[in-house]
């Protein structure tokens, strides 16, 4: 899908090289294995942060019943638990097998009244085991709420598309899905270092959004996937922990 001529498309940054989504995938799946032990020491503040962003966000998300969830890209869990402890019955999956390791230790906590299934697998190719390494298929389930934070700029244009395109495919009629990435001024994508929490440097791919080219990107694809044109909502916020930071919330509901 190309850019309309209103959105600028996403250049490459200076000195970064194109390489093809396998290898993307490779490098970007070795740096968030390497930095998975990090993120244990901020694991409970960003429980906190976490909680107030998403019940604010979706006022609705403490609604009573059994809603069901799906947390794209995991990572350690933070996200997966809160909204496991909101009464959800959720689906984490991350392709980091270091980082689904420290996600199902985070959740063994006798206090968890719905411990979350952690599922290791690609999200584009859709293949998936659970910690028992049993094939885990979720290939045509839907959930009440999809969340993909700090997940879609990861993968190269084109393949973006197609991980917002299966993001929205997996929210049930009637359901919601929460997408977000950092708000750049300008769209840029390459190779870059990641550093974690304890000092260690990783490489990945990353891509840089700004606000415009991310909700463009959101709105086309559930145009394509709901068949018909869907209210997109943007919000922008600031990030807690890194000042000047900021984030792009966008929420997508797609047609009962």
């Amino acid at each position: 899908m190309a850019a309309p001529s209103v959105v600028p498309a996403l250049i490459p940054t200076v000195g970064s090289t194109s390489p093809d989504l396998q290898s993307i995938l490779d490098i970007n799946r070795a740096a968030y294995d390497m930095l998975a032990g990090t993120y244990k020491g901020t694991a409970e503040a960003r429980q906190e942060n976490a909680k107030k962003w998403l019940t604010q966000r979706l006022p609705e998300i403490t609604a009573s019943g059994h809603p069901t969830a799906l947390d794209v890209g995991c990572a350690d869990g933070t996200h997966s638990r809160v909204l496991s402890a909101l009464g959800y019955t959720v689906t984490g999956i991350d392709f980091s097998a270091r980082m689904i390791s420290a996600a199902r230790e985070l959740m063994d906590d006798p206090t968890l009244p719905n411990k979350p299934s952690l599922l290791h697998g690609e999200f584009l190719a859709g293949r998936y085991v659970d910690e028992d390494g049993t094939d885990a298929p979720l290939d045509g389930a839907r959930f009440d709420l999809v969340l993909a934070t700090a997940f879609v700029h990861l993968f190269p244009p084109e393949a973006d598309d197609d991980a917002v395109r299966k993001v929205l495919s997996h929210v049930a009629p009637g359901g919601t899905a929460l997408l977000s990435t950092t708000a750049a001024l300008s769209n840029r994508q390459g190779l870059e270092m990641k550093a974690g929490a304890g000092g260690q440097v990783a490489r990945r791919w990353r891509n840089h959004y700004t606000l415009e080219y991310f909700v463009w990107l959101v709105r086309e694809a559930a145009r394509d996937v709901y068949g018909t044109k869907v209210p997109v909502q943007p919000w922008v916020v600031v990030d807690p922990d890194a000042e000047g930071k900021l984030w792009v919330d966008v929420v997508v509901t797609r047609p009962a």
